[in-house]
């Protein structure tokens, strides 16, 4: 072997250079090392920038991960306590699986001491198990046979359910100072596995004001084709997260498809600064599959599907189904006010909503005895359903054929509600959250016809009452053509759009009394027949000012 004495000099240059070639290449990488390890360092923490679907909430950087992990039974209407988390935490997962699980059991979670739960529904709804299917699991037979009737597979980054009845809800809920599981239960006794996983974050400061919010409601039968299933309302400023939606029609489809009056109807901040509405196509759309419902193939992905879909009876007239939609990529964010609707003929429908709120909840239904909880009772619109906020009140008339009206609109201090306009009565109709439907009033006959609408014109009229003399702003929303008129000046054509979207104008108000008026048009557009405006005035002092239709009247058509 030759030594270094023997090697030439030209050799020994060139193993002095390779061996500075190789310190060079270590140090090279132990410098980006450290400068990769400093921006890590400066970077967000792993445990902020992995975690998926957080909805844009500002949690904690550094979270300590904790369970609790039980099985137990119980029974009776006593409030029994799941868990009593102190904060500030975030929960993560929760779990569950059992007997009798159905909606005997109401689930209800309470945040930082408010007496209003945040969330409450019955247990297996909550995870997204509708029609009380999960109330008996799967039987313990190994022959793994899918029994579609009674259960069905959920799959998504927010609920799962699998077969033999586990289900598990991966909402991100924090909390500041508490998070409390409180579970009712009816004679029957029930036996429950679950598990709750959560953040805690010991040390630091929570400085997210959202909290995750959920409710159920059920109406059967739906008012006919009328003014559709009301599925949320809540106040702002908040996110919508998304629903699940079961229909079980009690009239065949050759009298009424379950997905033939209408779809999804979102009305957002209507009395806020920027309104907005979103119409659906029909009801099947909503959640992403097609149209020819009557033999859709049950499945489930990440966002939307419909993965409960039977038929009640041999000739398939008659389904029981499930869908959901959550709105993660098109999110629904509302600063003042949310209210969701569904489209529905006179059918069982039941629904959860998911949001989160930086307003404490308000509840707009109460939950019914567990009777009325289950299907094939009776829950009446109105029975169960609370007050919603008072946004105004319009008398309305119409509606007349394409634009034959024209300006001609009925402003004058005389105008008298009890006097037909050309023909049409005049009906009070309250508003929704600041927004005028339209389509809830003129409802076309009932038909099996996609996502009815007319083309038609209507006229809506309000007094709004002054404190003194000012300049008032008007904040409206609206698709297709809008005059407006304010007392007896010119009217004021706003002009048309394709998509409902705000203006403001400024109108002089006098002290006392100020009819205003509204003309609008529903030709079927881009925004498939959506015929709403919403309104809102505010005095140049600040003050806003309700729309009122003082005057005897046979009631208020809708709520």
């Amino acid at each position: 072997m030759a030594t270094m004495q023997t090697i030439r000099p030209v050799e020994r240059a060139a193993i002095r250079l390779g061996a500075w070639r190789s310190v060079a290449v270590w140090l090279f990488a132990a410098l980006l090392l450290l400068a990769i390890t400093d921006a890590v360092a400066k970077a967000e923490p792993l445990g902020k920038r992995f975690e998926a679907f957080e909805w844009n909430l500002n949690l904690p950087a550094r979270p300590v991960s904790r369970r609790i992990s039980r099985h137990f039974g119980f029974q009776g209407p006593e409030p029994t306590v799941l868990a009593d988390i102190e904060g500030p935490g975030c929960i993560r997962r929760f779990w569950i699986t059992g007997n009798n699980i159905g909606r005997d059991v109401v689930l209800r979670i309470y945040f930082d001491g408010q007496p209003i739960p945040y969330v409450e529904a019955p247990l297996t709804d909550f995870f997204g198990a509708m029609h009380n299917l999960m109330a008996n699991p799967y039987p313990h037979d190994h022959a793994r046979s899918e029994r579609p009737e009674d259960a069905y597979v959920l799959n998504t980054p927010f609920l799962a359910i699998k077969p033999k009845s586990g289900m598990t809800a991966y909402f991100a809920m924090p909390f500041a100072s508490n998070a409390r599981f409180e579970v009712t239960g009816s004679e029957r006794s029930t036996s429950l596995y679950y598990t709750i996983d959560w953040h805690d974050y010991p040390g630091q400061p929570l400085n997210e004001p959202l909290r995750f919010a959920a409710r159920w409601r059920r109406e059967s039968p739906v008012r006919d084709y009328a003014d559709e299933f009301i599925l949320l309302d809540a106040d702002g400023p908040g996110q919508l997260i998304g629903f699940v939606h079961s229909v079980d029609m009690l009239q065949s489809r050759q009298i009424m498809r379950w997905s033939h009056a209408g779809a999804d109807n979102i009305y957002i901040d209507g009395d806020g600064d920027h309104p907005a509405h979103l119409r659906g196509i029909g009801g099947e759309d909503t959640f992403g599959t097609s149209f020819s419902g009557g033999d859709y193939l049950p499945q489930t992905s990440l966002f939307s599907d419909m993965p409960f879909y039977v038929q009640k009876d041999p000739d398939g007239n008659m389904q029981k189904l499930v869908g959901y939609r959550f709105f993660v990529h098109e999110a629904i964010h509302f600063e003042k006010s949310l209210h969701v609707r569904f489209g529905a003929r006179a059918h069982d429908l039941a629904a959860m909503a998911y949001w989160y709120t930086a307003s404490p909840v308000r509840p707009y239904f109460e939950l019914p005895p567990r009777d009325k909880r289950l299907p094939g009772s009776e829950v009446r619109r109105g029975e169960y359903d609370l007050p919603l906020p008072e946004s105004g009140q319009w008398w309305i008339t119409g509606p007349f054929p394409g634009s034959r009206f024209g300006h001609e609109l009925p402003t004058q201090a005389d105008f008298d509600p009890a006097q037909p306009l050309a023909g049409q009565r005049w009906r009070r109709f309250a508003a929704l959250r600041g927004f005028v439907d339209f389509n809830h009033v003129y409802r076309p006959p009932p038909s099996n016809s996609n996502s009815p609408a007319l083309d038609a014109v209507a006229v809506a009229r309000t007094t709004l009452v002054a404190p003194a003399d000012t300049t008032a702003t008007l904040t409206l929303a609206w698709d297709d053509q809008l005059v407006l008129r304010v007392n007896n000046g010119e009217p004021i054509d706003l002009g048309t759009q394709v998509y409902v979207r705000g203006r403001t104008v400024q109108v002089p108000l006098r002290r006392g009394e100020n009819s205003v008026a509204l003309w609008l048009s529903n030709e079927m557009g881009l925004t498939r027949g959506t015929w709403v405006v919403s309104f809102r005035a505010v005095t140049a002092e600040g003050q806003i000012l309700l729309p009122q239709t003082p005057g005897e009247s046979d009631g208020i058509f809708c709520r």
